[in-house]
């Protein structure tokens, strides 16, 4: 008898712990290819520095959150960095979409930055 009820006390504390944290589950989008899934970008939680690669479906998960507001920050090489807020309740998972835009540099930009790389090998090399 004392057995069950020991085991019938973790159970129920097990139960009542699972039940103190949410969860974020979302899918990253590219804007610049109708919305195309973005795989392999990474999303991280600016308040805990907890981070993920979405999957080849875009799709990315954070587990075992408090309850609170946090900020996701998605980044992708040649896309705009996007940060978002986003409310984590006890006992759900939180959806969202976030689209990211692809970057733009202007031709001044990127003259000075070509100009800038022609001094430094210009000055490096062996006479």
């Amino acid at each position: 008898m004392k057995q069950i009820i020991i085991t019938a006390i973790f159970l129920v504390s097990a139960f009542a712990f699972a039940q103190n944290t949410g969860s974020i589950s979302g899918n990253l989008l590219d804007i610049e290819s109708n919305n195309e899934p973005l795989m392999f970008a990474k999303v991280s939680i600016k308040e805990t520095g907890a981070e993920v690669l979405s999957d080849e479906n875009g799709a990315f998960n954070f587990q075992n959150l408090e309850d609170g507001t946090y900020t996701l920050v998605c980044s992708f090489t040649g896309y705009e960095n996007k940060e978002t807020e986003t409310k984590v309740t006890s006992g759900k998972s939180t959806p969202i979409k976030l689209a990211l835009t692809a970057s733009t540099i202007s031709i001044d930009d990127l003259m000075m930055a070509m100009a800038s790389a022609d001094k430094k090998t210009s000055s490096t090399s062996i006479n």
